[in-house]
């Protein structure tokens, strides 16, 4: 694309995007529901509007995933429209901080570094952040300390040990993150041998939490997407059970029927 073709279509998209932020202006000023929402109100649905987006990647489905996109910008501009109204700080500012953010920490882009793998870019992203925090006069922090405590447990698990990784701390093959599973396994056994459920409970609790951990240390090992993978499970569970909460509507059922059934319906899928 020639440069002037450039300029056209940034402009283009520029006045679109102006046209936008106006009418969540105009939305706030004059909708009942809008003026009273606040930065408080909108975490909620923030939170779930992504996960909808997911959900239409997942699906492949692209002409959800352009309304669910739409419905993340939505809440961008709307929270920058809130901020703007008590001065502190507007969409421009957003706009303005991703932007020198992405070219200072991209200098193998925009400037003259270099870097050829992902590795070597992430080194730099690291020690970039690490200088920006010095100018800031902020404490450094780990490189686990930014992983936000709202993310998903799994999805947690699995950037914490990624991260670790990147200096070294991980198994050099699956089977040793297997054994760690395995590990985890009996020390769960031995407190449910031990029948002092009520005195063990949180023992229990924080074997149970290391045992997911190590699963999803294993799924990491494999390329597997954990959150992923437990949702895949939750879809499948809930598809099967369905044909057998419609037998429960016909009927009454005991566990032995209902496990009879469940088996033939995992049979059907097969």
């Amino acid at each position: 694309m020639h440069a002037d073709a450039i300029i056209k279509a940034m402009g283009k998209t520029g006045n679109k995007f102006e046209e936008f932020v106006e009418i969540v202006k105009k939305l706030r000023r004059e909708c009942p529901w809008d003026r009273e929402q606040t930065m408080e109100t909108l975490k909620p649905y923030l939170v779930e509007e992504v996960y909808e987006a997911i959900e239409a990647i997942n699906d492949k489905d692209y002409r959800r995933l352009t309304e669910e996109l739409g419905d993340m910008l939505l809440h961008v501009v709307m929270l920058s429209v809130f901020a703007a109204e008590t001065k502190k700080f507007g969409i421009e500012d957003v706009i303005n901080s991703i932007s020198s953010k992405m070219v200072r920490r991209h200098p193998h882009v925009f400037a003259k570094g270099e870097a050829k793998t992902k590795e070597e870019v992430w080194m730099k992203w690291e020690k970039i952040k690490d200088q920006e925090a010095m100018v800031k006069g902020e404490k450094h922090k780990g490189i686990l300390e930014s992983i936000p405590q709202s993310l998903p447990a799994l999805y947690r698990a699995d950037k914490v040990q990624r991260r670790a990784a990147r200096v070294g701390f991980d198994w050099d093959r699956v089977a040793g993150a297997w054994e760690k599973v395995h590990e985890e396994l009996d020390e769960i056994h031995e407190i449910l041998e031990s029948r002092k459920l009520k005195v063990e409970s949180r023992k229990l609790r924080e074997e149970i939490g290391d045992l997911l951990f190590a699963v999803v240390n294993v799924a990491r090992k494999l390329n597997i997407d954990a959150e992923e993978a437990l949702q895949q499970a939750n879809s499948k569970f809930m598809r099967r059970f369905s044909q057998i909460e419609r037998k429960l509507h016909k009927k009454k059922m005991d566990l032995k029927q209902m496990d009879a059934l469940w088996n033939r319906v995992k049979a059907s899928e097969k």
